[in-house]
């Protein structure tokens, strides 16, 4: 671990440069950061975040919209998605798509002291929406004390003693109803706070447009959903 004063865990960033950009303003260089999968799809800055994921040496596994865009299988996606992703597939470089490729769809580290697991979904299924009201001690895997998890864009941290699952929410398109990137950040002795950081949603907005992709992708970030 690079920075052994904090960590932060992040999720969902769907080529969404401006939201990681203020993310990262208010991170210092060198801290580790880990993101929980999804770092393409939606919007319209594939290549420019994930330069920003090498320079920062995020740690990051894939998400379904990650594999997709390497398999090419967009069935199980609605139109909105499959047309991003299909847009993805064109503009994206060779050197970024390598970059998926490498990844793995699920990581175990050490994390303060920690062992922790990422997963995308939920451990038994990388594409299952695990909610907050589903999360218990009893899914994380043995040997874990804390689980990782994106794919809901909606963040939640559930403590059970000394064992921990948390999602960070969505950096990229927040689906909780606050339209600010969300992220975790996690101090000494395992402190949690969800954090928010507002970002110029109308600059993604004008992308969607000029790329001929759904208004709809743009208009959700307003509203967070």
């Amino acid at each position: 671990m690079r920075n052994g004063s904090e960590v932060i865990i992040i999720s969902d960033v769907h080529s969404n440069l401006f939201a990681l950009e203020a993310v990262l303003s208010r991170i210092r260089e060198g801290t580790t950061i880990v993101h929980a999968g999804d770092v393409v799809g939606y919007y319209t800055f594939p290549n420019e975040v994930i330069s920003l994921f090498k320079k920062w040496n995020i740690i990051s596994i894939r998400g379904n919209h990650d594999r997709a865009l390497i398999n090419g299988n967009v069935f199980n996606f609605n139109e909105y998605a499959a047309a991003s992703l299909n847009w993805t597939s064109r503009k994206i470089s060779k050197d970024s798509l390598f970059y998926i490729l490498k990844m793995k769809d699920t990581l175990r580290l050490n994390l303060m002291g920690k062992r922790v697991a990422v997963y995308h979904g939920a451990p038994w299924d990388n594409d299952y929406y695990l909610m907050e009201y589903e999360a218990r001690e009893g899914i994380i895997p043995e040997g874990i004390d804390v689980l990782l998890l994106g794919h809901t864009h909606i963040p939640f941290i559930k403590k059970f003693g000394n064992r921990i699952i948390l999602n960070p929410g969505s950096v990229g398109q927040p689906r909780d109803g606050d339209p600010r990137a969300s992220f975790v950040r996690i101090r000494d002795n395992w402190d949690i706070v969800i954090e928010r950081v507002e970002y110029d949603i109308d600059k993604v907005e004008e992308s969607i447009k000029k790329e001929g992709l759904p208004e709809f992708l743009a208009k959700r970030l307003y509203g967070g959903y």
